[in-house]
């Protein structure tokens, strides 16, 4: 077994002695931008496309409900127990932002397909790609870097972005997602 010896280093990014490795999830599909495309082109017009009838869409009614056969915690609780309490209170507020955020699209069916679109997105990426590392006991610095890439490739995948949805937007859909029983921050 060799060992490396280093003093006095300064660096800005990483100081490996030995191997390294990165994984980096890049999940853009071309068919959803294409249909993000054809919505946004319906809204511009009026600001609402499709009506919806003051009803909500099946699929973003899911979203909208908790879940009963999973996880049942609050945000709260999920949020303490993960050891992330740094981040209650402003998780519990962008929580009720984003739930006041598709609230305001009700009668709009075109804009609640957009937001079915981005929380698919947000909760299938964060199952396959953040989950995974916190099963594996990653550090919340590497649960963290996951999170910020998840949300900075959703913001891309936007493109033209008519509900103008900002990355801080798409966080608090996270928390909106987790009040809801959809995703955790800790171990199954």
């Amino acid at each position: 077994m060799n060992f490396v010896r280093q003093n006095n280093n300064s660096v800005d990014g990483d100081l490996v002695a030995g191997n390294k490795s990165e994984t980096t999830f890049n999940f853009i599909n071309a068919q959803t931008i294409d249909e993000l495309t054809r919505l946004y082109d319906t809204m511009k017009g009026d600001g609402v496309g499709e009506s919806s009838g003051g009803t909500f869409c099946e699929q973003l009614e899911h979203y909208l409900a908790a879940s009963t056969d999973g996880d049942v915690r609050g945000l709260e609780s999920k949020l303490r127990e993960s050891g992330r309490e740094d981040q209650i209170s402003a998780a519990m507020r962008m929580k009720e932002q984003a739930t006041k955020a598709v609230m305001r699209h009700q009668t709009s069916r075109t804009a609640q397909r957009i937001y079915t679109i981005i929380l698919d997105e947000l909760y299938t990426n964060f199952s396959l790609t953040v989950a995974p590392i916190i099963q594996a006991g990653a550090t919340r610095v590497d649960v963290d870097q996951r999170i910020h890439h998840l949300l900075q490739n959703t913001k891309i995948m936007l493109g033209e972005n008519v509900l103008e949805i900002s990355v801080r937007d798409l966080w608090a859909l996270l928390y909106f997602l987790g009040g809801n029983c959809h995703i955790r921050w800790d171990k199954c």
